[in-house]
């Protein structure tokens, strides 16, 4: 039953990917009715989906968020910040890039006002309202995040202006109903005349008009300001301005970051941690936006969008306590590691996100990712070095559940809204191919299991494709196996292929000239194989590597079997043996078969995983948010 499902699963996969070339993108939502002038909310749900976010609110996990979002915004979310960020300027100093960040509860920022309205959506209580107008006033006044580079008035470049620019659109948009008709007005008109710190850039500009490619992680956070300009699209305030005319150019640069800049199947142009900071600043936010204030999917129809969340579920495990993955990046270290930041504008919400822009099936995998990976290691206090500040300055205190909001206000908006309240979690095997395979980039990712921090995760990057300042060199194969981070050894090419079978797949490099498969089904008496032409795989502990001679092609064998033996591969021809599993070597490709039933333990309810007492706490300092 599990290969019935994994093939037909993988199928699926493959063939979405290929008929959603055909398919309108973004496709129009239906049975959707447009936003009338004025009539809020609109972004991340419609006011018929009032009374049922009331009802979640009364559900443990919608409790817990709430009083999350109160932590958050201090004083119960009672009461207004005395404290606000004294910098005038993105950038104060005293280097040339030398933002101010304060790290203390306890101060303004300009997600606050969301944090109010949800408040007030819940409740409607008039006084949250008042409260999101305060914080609206302080905006508009010039007041900046304890981030200096974020303001709603001249932020720091384009970049920094997107992503101001949809968290105050998700402000305005919760707290509309609670204001005046002169306020609404007053704050529409400001949205259209905001500009950068730098420039003459507005909300318009940025929306329509980037300033760097998709393959920029400046890219996601500029086309952010698309929310904004959702938000306001025909509110009274916004007369003389022609949006349905924006919305082409709108449509074109959210797409751009989908094609240019992230590929079919989730991986960056400029690698991980760079990825982070286009996907996690509210792009993502704006393809919900999308969905409920223009009725554009941009989501469903293709595996693009999806997997820019789906990635963290196929590549992250947990390692000594905390969860990790495979960085690839030419970038310096404040843009990333193989640690999973969390938290911050430019590396945080990945999942209260992702909830909300990946296909409902996916949602269970996604959870338990979240679960056994993510949040045992916040339970446990464990943190980046940059992340250590959550604990000691009480935004999360040990052993406390984050729901992925732990010092952002809209972040905790976002995870209720999104969070699958009730939701079971399922073991991503259930819904995941082992194998997936991006062609914006050539990157192949292997993964044999969902489990635990044994599981063998191994990826390869053949580096074509669009290319930015940070762009991550193709070659090296990476792995983590058995808790214990590899480099195989190196592929690269101009052009990829892949084909998907049940328990793996093949990467097939410049047409035959370099190859990659991998198998996890048991058949060959092993956890894993790894099989390369043209790659020069190295072996290492618990991974023995064999090489052989087939169809007159050098084949190499990397064996994953933790503790135990496996029989040598035997050759025939162009066939080798190991175990149950036969490989057959072609000049373009590599078939895998199972000669005997492979003993595969079904896939059930995964154990869960304590934590590492042995892993000491990361120790204080660390980069700031790129």
């Amino acid at each position: 039953m599990r290969f019935c499902l994994l093939t037909s699963l993988t199928v699926v996969l493959m063939a979405g990917n290929l008929a959603g070339a055909a398919e309108p993108w973004p496709a129009d939502v239906p049975g959707f009715v447009k936003p009338a002038p004025g009539e809020h909310p609109r972004l991340l749900f419609r006011k018929a989906d009032v009374p049922s976010l009331r009802k979640k609110a009364e559900t443990p996990e919608g409790k817990a968020i709430v009083a999350r979002l109160r932590h958050i915004l201090g004083g119960n979310g009672e009461t207004f910040p005395e404290q606000a960020s004294p910098a005038t300027k993105g950038y104060p100093g005293p280097g040339k890039y030398q933002g101010l960040n304060i790290e203390e509860r306890g101060y303004f920022t300009i997600s606050h006002a969301a944090g109010y309205g949800l408040l007030y959506q819940l409740t409607g209580e008039k006084k949250y309202a008042d409260l999101g107008r305060r914080s609206f006033e302080k905006m508009m006044e010039g007041v900046r995040d304890v981030d200096s580079r974020y303001s709603f008035v001249a932020p720091e470049g384009e970049l920094r202006a997107g992503s101001s620019w949809a968290v105050a659109a998700l402000g305005y948009d919760l707290c509309y109903d609670g204001w005046d008709e002169e306020f609404r007005k007053k704050v529409a008109e400001a949205f259209l005349n905001v500009k950068i710190e730098q420039g003459s850039a507005g909300i318009v500009k940025c929306a329509t008009k980037p300033k760097y490619g998709p393959a920029k992680n400046h890219y996601g956070g500029i086309a952010a300001a698309s929310m904004a300009v959702l938000a306001v699209m025909n509110d009274p305030g916004t007369e003389g301005t022609n949006f349905e005319a924006l919305v082409p150019d709108m449509i074109k640069s959210t797409t751009a970051l989908l094609t240019g800049g992230f590929g079919d199947y989730g991986f960056y142009a400029e690698g991980h941690g760079p990825s982070h900071v286009s996907s996690d600043t509210g792009y993502l936010l704006m393809l919900q936006a999308w969905r409920n204030a223009l009725g554009k999917d941009f989501i469903t129809p293709r595996p693009n969008a999806q997997w820019i969340s789906l990635r963290w579920v196929m590549e992250t495990l947990p390692i000594g306590g905390r969860p990790m993955y495979l960085n690839r990046q030419k970038a310096a270290e404040s843009y990333g590691n193989d640690l999973f930041w969390r938290g911050g504008w430019s590396h945080g919400g990945q999942f209260a996100q992702g909830f909300g822009t990946v296909d409902p099936r996916y949602v269970p995998a996604m959870l338990w990712t979240y679960q056994q990976v993510i949040e045992p290691a916040e339970i446990a206090g464990y943190w980046p070095p940059r992340n250590v500040v959550y604990p000691q300055y009480g935004w999360l205190e040990q052993g406390d559940r984050s729901y992925d909001a732990i010092r952002q206000a809209w972040h905790a908006v976002v995870s209720f809204v999104n969070w699958p309240a009730g939701g079971k979690p399922a073991n991503p095997a259930t819904a995941l191919p082992h194998a997936v395979f991006d062609s914006n980039k050539g990157y192949t990712v292997f993964r044999n299991r969902w489990q635990d921090g044994d599981d063998i995760v191994i990826t390869s990057l053949l580096g074509y494709g669009p290319r930015d300042g940070y762009t991550p060199g193709g070659g090296p194969i990476l792995a983590f196996a058995y808790g214990q981070k590899m480099t195989l050894g190196s592929l690269v090419g101009k052009a990829g292929a892949f084909t998907a079978h049940p328990a793996g797949g093949v990467t097939v490099a410049d047409g035959g000239a370099g190859m990659l498969g991998f198998d996890c089904s048991a058949a060959s008496g092993a956890d894993a194989i790894l099989v390369a032409v043209g790659a020069n795989l190295k072996g290492g502990a618990d991974a023995t590597l064999h090489e052989v001679e087939a169809d007159g092609r050098r084949v190499q064998i990397l064996v994953f079997a933790k503790g135990r033996q496996v029989a040598a591969p035997t050759v025939d021809g162009g066939v080798i043996t190991v175990g149950g599993q036969k490989i057959t070597v072609a000049k373009d490709g590599l078939t895998f078969a199972v000669t005997t039933k492979p003993a595969v333990p079904a896939v059930g309810p995964p154990p869960v995983l304590p934590p590492n007492k042995e892993v000491p706490k990361a120790a204080a300092g660390g980069d700031k948010d790129e």
